[in-house]
């Protein structure tokens, strides 16, 4: 929860479109989960229209009531995206840990902004 909302900190958002492989459980008490959070931190439900959706690949694992409530093929407005553009860069990325092991912090951060950059610009 920190992580995604700190992520949305200083930014105005009136719709917010989530995906998440567990999405359908996740968003259950998301904003019950909000109040302990800093108080900067927190959307406004009012403000910001949110919605949970699970990525094309992972829906069909999951129960019936699910594909009809988190689709990105029913939802509005989210194009024909199915959500699982950031998992496919991993595969990739998996080779580095042989490489990077040995490395100190920084430079191990470097080398992997390094490569997930160069994937930002080679995915389509």
């Amino acid at each position: 929860d920190y992580m995604v909302f700190s992520s949305l900190y200083q930014h105005s958002v009136q719709r917010l479109v989530l995906s998440y492989d567990i999405a359908c459980q996740w968003y259950k008490n998301i904003w019950k989960r909000m109040e302990i959070l800093p108080p900067h931190l927190r959307l406004d439900k009012i403000v910001t229209k949110t919605e949970f959706l699970v990525p094309k690949f992972h829906l069909p694992a999951h129960i019936l009531e699910c594909n009809f409530n988190f689709s990105f093929n029913l939802a509005k407005n989210v194009g024909r995206t199915n959500g699982e553009v950031p998992e496919r860069g991993w595969s990739r990325t998996n080779q580095l840990a042989t490489s990077t092991r040995e490395m100190g912090p920084g430079f191990r951060r470097d080398t992997l902004d390094d490569h997930f950059n160069d994937w930002n610009w080679k995915k389509g």
